[in-house]
């Protein structure tokens, strides 16, 4: 499975569409509390995740980034691992199908996002990032649905459209080509639409 490091090195790049999507709750509607920067104490109760309701996705993409490069005698890719603003502070390496396979799951999420913008026309789009919760060997890509409530149960903000018709217009599955280098590697993932209740205490 790639590694821990390398997604979250790509999220603070902000190539990643993600906001904490990794670290989601491992149970279907479990309660957690949170301190949020402003000293704000929440409570978040998320519904069992569904599957997209619409028809597979295709999407494929060359990199052509310049701080990527491929080694190939040791086939692997040198990505940016830390970044300081748009600064790279420092480079690592991945073995090439492993970072094909992060990549692949940036380019369907980003692809995801797209598809949402068109489908939910009028609407605000849904938050679209990637979790590793549930898949042994690979990522998940997560439409998130989050409506904010304050401590006496008033509804802050909530989504523009409804789980229903999000999932209705989410892809079941995304299949994600990237090329680099004269090098292919291809995935399927997953897509879940979930959604929380995150409340002020």
């Amino acid at each position: 499975m790639p590694s821990r490091r390398r997604v979250l090195g790509l999220v603070a790049a902000g190539t990643l569409p993600v906001a904490g999507c990794l670290a989601a709750p491992s149970d279907p509607a479990v309660t957690t509390t949170d301190a949020s920067a402003t000293d704000t104490t929440t409570t978040a109760t998320e519904r069992e995740p569904v599957r997209g309701g619409a028809a597979e996705a295709t999407v494929e993409r060359t990199v052509t980034d310049a701080d990527y490069r491929y080694v190939e005698s040791n086939d692997t890719v040198r990505y940016p691992a830390t970044m300081a603003g748009d600064e790279v502070v420092e480079y690592d390496y991945e073995p090439f199908e492993e970072w094909g396979h992060v990549e692949g799951a940036s380019v369907a999420a980003e692809y995801v996002r797209s598809l949402l913008d068109e489908r939910l026309s009028g609407e605000e789009t849904p938050t679209v990032g990637i979790s590793t919760r549930g898949e042994q060997d690979g990522f998940r890509i997560v439409v998130s649905l989050t409506t904010r409530l304050s401590r006496d149960g008033e509804v802050l903000s909530e989504p523009a459209a409804s789980r229903h018709e999000v999932s209705r217009a989410t892809p079941h599955s995304v299949d994600a080509t990237v090329q680099f280098a004269g090098r292919t590697h291809e995935d399927r993932y997953p897509v879940y639409v979930t959604e929380r209740t995150v409340q002020n205490e």
